[in-house]
């Protein structure tokens, strides 16, 4: 690659529980399960996604740059870590443009969701930022057809539009595909990453 050439690669998969695996993991817990005891059930053989779906790309907002800029220079703010790190995700099938400051369907909670990252998450390695969020029974249920990264500082709080979700919220990147409908009863994990190059 030339050196004056800079890369934004940003993909995500969604792993899909339908109902009735969610219900029997639930039951195997004892309670609805948490991202880390999905993937732990996964890794021991006893459930299985019922369907997995990738969607490749994403596009860099014109806030999203200016903050990794800022945070390259050491100009400050907040930055991406567990304890701010949002995935949202919207009903909206709009195109998404580099001055996108939000999703398309924000503004309801049956239209948009955004929530926090599981815990651990996000991690990096080699240029790569991965971050993975857990969408429960009773969250997002909608036609998922957009999803983003985000950042706020405070608590976060999940709901239907970012400017709920914590303070100074910011969407680093936006992607608008079919992704699916999820519906009450299944619990869908998203794993993006992001790649600089």
């Amino acid at each position: 690659m030339s050196d004056d050439v800079f890369a934004w690669h940003a993909s995500c998969e969604i792993h899909k529980y339908f109902a009735e695996t969610a219900a029997a993991m639930t039951a195997h817990l004892g309670h609805e399960p948490e991202g880390h005891e999905i993937a732990e059930l996964v890794a021991a053989g006893l459930f299985a996604p019922d369907d997995i779906h990738v969607e490749d790309g994403n596009l860099l907002t014109t806030a999203g740059l200016g903050r990794l800029t800022a945070l390259f220079e050491g100009a400050g703010g907040a930055v991406f870590n567990n304890a701010q790190a949002i995935i949202g995700v919207g009903s909206s099938s709009t195109a998404a443009v580099v001055g996108d400051t939000a999703l398309g369907g924000n503004g309801s909670t049956t239209t948009a969701y955004y929530q926090g990252a599981d815990a651990s998450y996000p991690t990096q390695s080699g240029g790569t930022i991965t971050v993975n969020s857990t969408f429960g029974t009773g969250n997002a249920n909608f036609a998922w057809n957009e999803w983003c990264l985000g950042i706020a500082t405070g608590t976060l709080t999940a709901g239907g539009t970012l400017a709920s979700v914590g303070t100074s919220p910011l969407m680093f990147n936006h992607k608008v595909a079919s992704l699916g409908t999820k519906s009450s009863g299944a619990i869908w994990t998203l794993q993006a990453t992001c790649t600089i190059q």
